[in-house]
């Protein structure tokens, strides 16, 4: 018999702690206080002599309290098809600024396994963010927020989902087909998933954009240099004057004659070039994740293996050539020289394609050794890419076949792909790391445990690049092989605790201290330390201050990662039009190490109470020294500090940049941020189940930027990016959603303040005005069998989930002027947002 079932028969009165079984999900707070009070497995003596306290920690609890948490009857409330859809729609509630939170699953770090993600939000009892303090508890930066995933303890599901999503304004469609198993017993649990997707191009021709300069024909013609008349026999065999005849078609296999131009002449196959352009390549993947957790001895173990494709194919519009055919060549009929002009082959279209694969495997074990709580990960990825680039036909190369009158080659008939403008790199690399977290309480304290945290992790990356040309000649090959190791120590060091009987009157205080060093091959260690210290005075009340100082090494990718080559759409200020130029990507070998230190002010007012409301304030200040950043928007000041990444023609053209990742010489930030988060069901409480209660939920976040400066090299000026840069000091978002297990909806939004940025080329003295739209989506889901009594039987209708989102709902877009308020050339609908609103249908069967 169990120790509830025989205290009942004693007559004793039994409670549940809060913040265990049984415990009112409403009250995280309290939850808490008590856990650190009574240590789990206690018998308390309670305020009656006939009253006992059971206390037993919940299934799956973390190291650090929990700042809010979701139940099962909230999670089913959002339609969310998977946990990484689930973090998805819950990121306003988890972390503002909307980065990644840290993963644990049932109380313990995920590690480099990130297949807990895929699993059905189904399979989750209820998912916990816990307090600032748990990144230093499980060695990760300060100011990462943590999720905890506490999955049920049995699960078992079968389900198939099958998704098509479209523009509304027509042009682009794609979908995608996942099958997944997934089984939870206990603390062994597995899942399987296979899904596959595609997207269809998008081309120019799909909007109202106008076409690039220059003449496009499909078959090719012929002319005379300077214009006018080609040749005046051929226009007395035409009877008429010929400026202008198209490549006869016995020309692809023979030499044609004036007869046979005088059959063409006046003809042309002119085309619109926006067909042979995409502003999206079409897109293909496909993937396999498998993964399986168990125990083993006093250890958890995690291992999942997965395999991933994808490939992309675009065109960037029809190539084409003019060149000198002069009199006398084998294949000309005429008296003088004429031009040339042509495709290289019909309408075949210049070519841009990716197609990458990688392989990885990841293993976690958790456990217990020496009562240290310890956390070792192992992760091996393997990776290949291969990326096709053609750039326009190789004039050049044509008018010297012609010149030399090679007999092999004839300007009429079709080009092949060997006289192309072209590239192809293939890239294979190779990751292995490891990681250890340890964390045990030293030293027991007044207020509570000291913990001590140590976490390391090393890994070694190697990188192989060969590129080629046309003709499928070796152009360059390089090999790289890099290490990286890094550790971080932690200590936590409660001060005072609510209730305690030193200092108590002070509430809850507590100071976490980190302290951190980095190292890579050819590259000496970098350091870091920080503190941060959360005050809970009263109960509603959490305060949190913090600032650290980092040395930073760049990462793998940053230094190594497949050099790709794209087209990139965007407006060339210093000219005043749009450019496509290539864009090229990856990894940057040049790259130094930076110093960055942060300083972080937060109050979090629960004034009701619970999670029904909460207020949060905070101020955050950033600078940067040396430090490393995505290459900026082509602004003219960005272009002015790094002329070496951009290429211009001689008429100033832009042609390509170099959009690699950069080292700034100094940049600094502050902001202001503000949001409030309300969350109630149906029966005016959170957290209580009540059948299946309606849930409610509203956040509203806002950010003032009161500062926001660039200086990108030493000597240049500094970019004020709120005044010069284009950039927006208020940012506005929220989201609302309504809904219980069987239907729901929510709807997420987003606006921005006006941002100025100071123009280039012509318009150096003015500048351009940005007014970003209110951006609003809109995601409902609706499950017939839970709904209808009659239909939860039913073969087909039954645990059948119909969802659907939109995405840009009142399709706006990010209008631009100049100070007079004009609309500058490339700026118009169909240019800044050729998308615009899309929709996407998903239907989920679950067996």
């Amino acid at each position: 018999m169990c120790l509830r079932s025989t205290l009942l028969l004693m007559g004793v009165a039994i409670h549940a702690a809060p913040g265990y079984a049984e415990t009112d999900k409403g009250d995280v707070a309290a939850g808490s206080a008590l856990q650190e009070a009574a240590p789990p497995g206690v018998i308390a003596p309670a305020a009656h002599a006939e009253e006992i306290v059971v206390t037993a920690a919940r299934r799956g609890e973390a190291k650090v309290a929990a700042e809010s948490e979701f139940g099962e009857e909230e999670i089913a409330a959002q339609g969310a098809d998977s946990i990484q859809n689930l973090l998805t729609r819950l990121a306003p509630f988890i972390d503002g600024n909307g980065e990644e939170p840290v993963i644990l699953i049932n109380g313990k770090p995920a590690g480099f396994d990130q297949s807990i993600l895929s699993y059905p939000a189904e399979a989750l009892d209820r998912l916990a963010v816990l307090k600032p303090e748990a990144a230093a508890r499980y060695g990760e930066p300060a100011g990462k927020r943590v999720v905890n995933l506490v999955l049920k303890k049995n699960f078992s599901m079968l389900n198939a989902d099958a998704g098509a999503d479209f523009a509304t304004g027509g042009g682009q469609y794609g979908g995608s087909l996942s099958v997944r198993r997934t089984a939870i017993s206990g603390d062994t649990r597995w899942n399987v998933q296979a899904r596959v997707g595609a997207d269809s191009a998008f081309r120019k021709s799909a909007r109202n954009i106008p076409p690039r300069e220059g003449v496009f024909d499909s078959i090719g013609f012929i002319a005379a240099p300077g214009g006018g008349e080609i040749d005046p026999a051929l226009s007395l065999a035409a009877g008429q004057v010929v400026t202008v005849a198209a490549i006869p078609p016995n020309a692809v296999t023979g030499i044609p004659g004036l007869d046979d131009f005088a059959a063409t002449a006046g003809r042309l196959h002119p085309v619109d070039p926006n067909r042979y352009e995409m502003l999206q390549p079409s897109r293909r993947t496909a993937g396999l994740n498998i993964g399986v957790t168990r125990p083993i001895g006093d250890f958890s173990a995690s291992l999942n293996l997965s395999a991933n494709q994808s490939s992309s194919e675009g065109e960037r519009g029809l190539p084409m050539a003019s060149v000198l055919l002069p009199a006398g060549h084998p294949s000309s009929p005429f008296a003088g020289d004429v031009v040339l002009t042509r495709p290289l082959s019909g309408e075949r279209a210049l070519r841009i394609g990716n197609r990458s694969t990688s392989l990885d495997a990841t293993l976690t074990l958790n456990g217990s050794i020496g009562g240290w709580q310890t956390s070792l990960a192992a992760s091996y990825s393997r990776n290949r890419a291969d990326n096709v680039f053609e750039n326009g036909i190789d004039i050049a190369r044509v008018q010297q076949l012609i010149d030399a009158a090679d007999p092999g080659f004839n300007p009429f008939g079709p080009w092949d792909d060997g006289l192309l403008i072209s590239s192809r790199t293939r890239t294979k690399g190779e990751n292995l790391s490891a990681r250890l977290i340890v964390g045990k309480a030293i030293v027991d304290l007044p207020a509570g445990p000291l913990m001590w945290n140590l976490s390391a992790i090393t890994g070694r990356n190697s990188t192989q690049s060969r590129q080629f040309d046309a003709s499928g000649g070796l152009v360059t090959a390089s090999s790289l092989m890099r290490s990286q190791s890094s550790g971080q120590m932690s200590v936590s060091i409660p001060v005072s605790r609510r209730g305690a009987e030193r200092a108590g009157w002070l509430g809850d205080l507590a100071i976490d201290l980190t302290a951190s060093a980095q190292t890579m091959t050819n590259s000496r260690a970098q350091k870091g330390f920080g503190g941060n210290v959360g005050w809970s005075p009263w109960p509603i009340v959490q305060l949190r201050g913090g600032v650290d100082f980092a040395e930073n090494a760049p990462s793998f990718d940053q230094l190594d990662a497949p050099i790709l080559t794209t087209v990139n759409r965007i407006f060339d200020y210093a000219r005043q039009e749009v450019a496509e130029p290539i864009w090229i990507t990856g990894g940057n070998p040049d790259l130094k190490r930076g110093r960055r230190r942060n300083l972080m002010l937060t109050a979090m007012v629960r004034p009701l109470g619970g999670q029904v409301l909460t207020l949060n304030f905070g101020y955050r200040q950033s600078v940067a020294k040396g430090g490393l950043a995505a290459f900026p928007e082509l602004t003219p000041a960005i272009e002015a500090a790094f002329p070496e990444r951009v290429t211009r023609d001689a008429a100033g053209r832009l042609v390509a940049v170099d959009a690699r990742a950069i080292n700034m010489a100094r940049d600094s930030d502050s902001d202001l941020s503000t949001g409030i988060a309300f969350r109630l069901d149906g029966a005016g409480k959170p957290g209580v189940a009540n059948g299946d209660p309606m849930q409610f939920s509203l956040s509203i976040n806002h950010r003032m930027r009161l500062s926001d400066e660039l200086l990108t090299r030493a000597g240049v000026p500094v970019i004020d990016q709120l005044r010069e840069g284009g950039q927006s000091r208020h940012n506005v978002s929220a989201q609302a959603s309504l809904g219980k297990r069987g239907i729901g909806a929510s709807l997420n939004g987003s606006w921005s303040s006006s941002g100025r940025l100071r123009g280039g080329g012509a318009n150096s003295a003015g500048g351009f005005v940005f007014k970003p739209p209110l951006t609003v989506n809109l995601s409902a889901f609706v499950e017939p069998g839970r709904l209808i009594d009659a239909w939860k039987k039913n073969g087909a209708i039954g645990d059948l989930r119909l969802s659907i989102d939109v995405q840009n709902l009142f399709n706006g877009y990010r209008r631009v002027t100049l100070d007079d308020g004009a609309v500058p050339a490339g700026y118009s609908r169909d240019e800044i947002d050729p998308i615009g609103r899309t929709v996407r249908v998903t239907l989920r069967k679950a067996f």
